[in-house]
């Protein structure tokens, strides 16, 4: 029997950005959003919000959730929002364990977790401090939340959170495409990201998905169901989402299990 997934999402868009090929499988899938808290009214508006023209956070992230919905109704899935607080609306960095607490509460026994590998932007990604070549704040704390339920027992695979580790380009490998200097900078970029979670990248074997013109054009359209989203993210990264050469592959490394203390 196939396990049940539980893809993590930082955002309220990022399981559909970079786990396509996981929500249309016919496993039992939920997707997470771990970043979907509702803001109180005090709260100002984030760097991110301003830059897409949103001034009313408490409004912003309602309709995000709407879109995420719609998204995800699309394919017959329906997500679980946890109210943890996106970057933007705090002042500071987010503990581990309430994530994996609320995380554990939802998720079945023996659920492989899919988690973003959190890897740094590859270009001058918009950010709250310019452009940086950083992994974005929550994606990191998602992922070290997934890490500490590996060490609870459960599965865990990473996926390369798009379209950050995709927007100049895939390695190599994953394109079979030669050896282009653009495809081993993305390559330096991507070990770095597992490096930084303390995983040998050596160890790892990654699963390449090429997604068909029709589970392109179908994911195309869910991605536009993120209408407050789209025009800033293709502004911050100078690229449209509905390229397939930067959303058209999913790549996800499964993490072998860790070994039980004698």
């Amino acid at each position: 029997m196939t396990p049940p997934v539980a893809i993590l999402s930082p955002h309220l868009d990022d399981a559909v950005l970079s786990c396509w090929h996981v929500l249309t499988s016919p496993a039992d899938v939920r997707v997470v959003n771990v970043f979907a808290g509702v803001p109180s009214a005090n709260v100002a508006p984030g760097w991110w919000d301003t830059s897409s023209g949103r001034h009313d956070p408490v409004r912003t992230v309602k309709e995000r959730i709407e879109e995420d919905r719609t998204a995800l109704a699309l394919i017959g899935r329906d997500p679980v929002n946890l109210d943890f607080l996106d970057n933007q609306y705090r002042s500071g960095p987010q503990a581990i364990e309430p994530m994996v607490d609320a995380v554990l509460g939802i998720l079945p026994w023996g659920a492989v977790v899919w988690a973003p590998g959190a890897f740094a932007p590859q270009a001058g990604h918009m950010t709250d401090r310019g452009a940086r070549r950083e992994p974005h704040p929550d994606h990191v704390a998602v992922r070290s939340a997934a890490l500490a339920l590996r060490a609870k027992g459960y599965a865990v695979a990473l996926y390369a959170d798009l379209p950050h580790a995709s927007v100049c380009g895939w390695p190599d490998w994953v394109i079979n495409d030669g050896d282009s200097g653009r495809g081993r900078r993305a390559a330096e970029l991507w070990r770095a990201g597992l490096a930084a979670a303390r995983l040998a990248p050596v160890q790892l074997i990654p699963e390449v998905r090429r997604l068909s013109p029709v589970a392109f054009e179908r994911k195309a359209q869910a991605v536009q169901r993120y209408a407050s989203q789209v025009a800033t993210i293709e502004h911050a990264i100078g690229r449209r989402l509905d390229d397939p050469e930067l959303l058209g592959y999913e790549v996800a490394w499964r993490l072998p299990a860790v070994e039980a203390a004698s």
